[in-house]
This record gives C-alpha cells, structure tokens and sequence, in this order.
C-alpha cells in the first residue's frame, strides 16, 4: 500500500489534544490521523446525513447578533420548561 503525505491547519487546541494522545498511547501520530479519518469517513457513509450534528456552525452577522442579544439577555424559563425540567 502506498502512502500520500497531505497537510492541514488545525487549531492549537486539537493539536495539543493530539500530542497529549500521542505521548499517552505511543502510537503514531500518523496512525491516529489516518485511523480517525477512517473512522470520520466511515460514519459519513453509515449515518444519514440529517443526523449529523456538525462540529462547527458558521452564523450570519445578524444570526451572530441575536445569539449575543440572547446571552445577555437571557429570558426567564416558561412554566412549561421548569415542570419538564423538574421530571428528568
């Protein structure tokens, strides 16, 4: 089997993540990557796609807006949440 060298930027969190993972397995970054590609892709393939729920989400300026509107502001609870909350 032959190999492809491919190159990503991932993000300082990830790749501390990584290393860590590394160094507490022994196994080789390389096997990682590829082992949990494999594992990625196979999920894609086995899952139905509405199912998914993505690792990032990507908002509008006014989508973005409403979001921090909403963290500031954070509305009171209806009856109806608080009794459902109070049964799980």
């Amino acid at each position: 089997m032959g190999a492809t060298h491919i190159s990503a930027y991932i993000s300082n969190e990830t790749n501390l993540s990584v290393e860590n993972y590394v160094k507490k397995s022994g196994i080789n970054k390389g096997f990682l990557i590829e082992d949990a590609l494999l594992h990625h892709l196979q999920a894609l393939k086995e899952i139905p796609q509405d199912v998914i729920i993505p690792t990032r989400i990507q908002l509008s300026d006014s989508s973005m807006e409403q979001v921090l509107d909403l963290l500031e502001n954070t509305p009171k609870p209806t009856l109806e949440l608080t009794a459902l909350m109070r049964h799980v």
